[in-house]
């Protein structure tokens, strides 16, 4: 599908931002690959909070796999035998205590932000359809909806600088009918 530029008209310079996020071949400079990435979803836990819960399992089931398997430390001092049997719940009660304040300060941090939009799965999703159906044009630096992306009576877009193309997704994507998009904000 090609579609041509309110700016410039050209339909060879438009790719959808999607795609231009992902071509190889003519890649983006890091200031407008980031200003064109998607949000990510809110209220999902961090990556360190779930790799250290899933370490704190892996050290429990080690544990436990110690404390059934018969071995009882052999002729070593008493400390030693506590250590041996218990020392993987030890470690998967740190890792996860680690774990649950990583995913606290998390919370915390985004309770600050809560006025922010998106804030619900249901408002990323209107976000990320708008998103999805966004078009740049290479050669004016400009992004776009055409005529009947969000739905079919759905008004051609103005071209928006790229500078300004996260508020404006969010702009579009906060009207309920998308029936005002076609305005620059």
């Amino acid at each position: 599908m090609s579609v041509s530029c309110p700016t410039c008209a050209a339909t060879d310079g438009t790719v959808a931002v999607r795609k231009a996020l992902l071509d190889a071949d003519r890649p983006l400079d890091p200031q407008t690959r980031e200003l064109l990435s998607m949000r990510p979803e809110p209220g999902k836990s961090t990556g360190a909070a779930i790799t250290l819960f899933v370490l704190a399992g892996l050290a429990g089931l080690v544990g436990l796999r110690t404390l059934l398997s018969g071995d009882d430390g052999g002729s070593s001092d008493t400390a030693y035998r506590v250590g041996y049997h218990y020392g993987g719940f030890l470690v998967a009660a740190i890792l996860l205590g680690i774990g649950l304040a990583v995913h606290a300060d998390h919370r915390s941090r985004r309770s600050d932000t809560a006025d922010r939009w998106p804030g619900t799965y249901e408002q990323w999703q209107q976000l990320q359809q708008v998103w999805r159906e966004t078009w740049l044009c290479r050669r004016c630096r400009v992004v776009f909806l055409p005529a009947g992306s969000l739905r079919p009576d759905f008004p051609a877009s103005p071209a928006i600088p790229v500078t300004r193309f996260p508020e404006w997704t969010e702009s579009v994507a906060r009207q309920d009918d998308h029936s005002g998009a076609a305005t620059s904000d």
